[in-house]
């Protein structure tokens, strides 16, 4: 287990995220306690890749066993602020997984620009 820093104070999420404070939300002890109990109920493995669950518009090419990294809210947390702890708004996913739900994978694999001048000294 991760060893954590002691809770400083309790602190009203919901009113922190309202006004944009996320940051300080996945910085924060409490966040640590809800995803080690995410991970640990899936098992420290991508749900995205075992094919138990999918957002609607993202599949996976194929199934295989992947070591989740990551924790996804299902409802973001700027919808729905309440459920920011809620560990039934929650999956693992491993980071290429996270990234496929999220659309960045696109800009990965972006081309280099050529250069137009080929320097000579």
């Amino acid at each position: 287990m991760k060893k954590r820093r002691a809770r400083r104070k309790c602190v009203d999420w919901e009113k922190e995220i309202v006004k944009g404070n996320t940051d300080k939300f996945y910085h924060s002890t409490d966040w640590d306690i809800a995803r080690e109990k995410v991970l640990a109920r899936d098992k420290n493995t991508c749900q995205f890749f075992l094919g138990k669950w999918s957002d609607g518009r993202h599949k996976p090419n194929k199934y295989k066993i992947v070591k989740a990294t990551m924790v996804h809210h299902i409802i973001a947390i700027k919808e729905r602020p309440d459920l920011a702890l809620d560990i039934n708004n929650m999956i693992s996913l491993s980071f290429e997984a996270h990234e496929i739900i999220e659309d960045r994978i696109r800009f990965q694999y972006r081309k280099k620009a050529e250069i137009l001048t080929k320097e000579m000294w």
